[in-house]
């Protein structure tokens, strides 16, 4: 499981995708376990906004932080000591929670 953490980690780095705020929590110990997409526009956060993703998760938004996108790329990340989760969608950090598409929480 490590190696696949570490390698999600050098491809994203070998590829420029890496943002400051990823770099910052790779550095806190965060890796990225899934890519997904948002289905659909994206037009940021709201409080208990549902965001469905294409993997079948739903991200449910605690926060408020207004963004335009179509179908964006979500990285969800996991700390590797604690097993915290990180959303990120089009490179920018949320918080809230994710959900099977069943409402079985995942992490937040």
């Amino acid at each position: 499981m490590r190696k696949l953490l570490l390698l999600g980690l050098l491809v994203l780095w070998s590829s420029n995708a890496f943002s400051s705020e990823l770099e910052d929590l790779a550095r806190d110990g965060y890796a990225v376990v899934e890519t997904t997409q948002v289905d659909g526009d994206f037009e940021g956060c709201d409080f208990n906004k549902r965001i469905p993703l294409t993997n079948g998760l739903v991200f449910v938004c605690s926060e408020y932080n207004y963004s335009y996108s179509y179908m964006p790329e979500v990285l969800i990340l996991k700390q590797v000591k604690s097993g915290d989760i990180k959303v990120l969608i089009d490179d920018d950090e949320y918080e809230g929670t994710l959900y099977q598409s069943q409402g079985v929480r995942r992490g937040s």
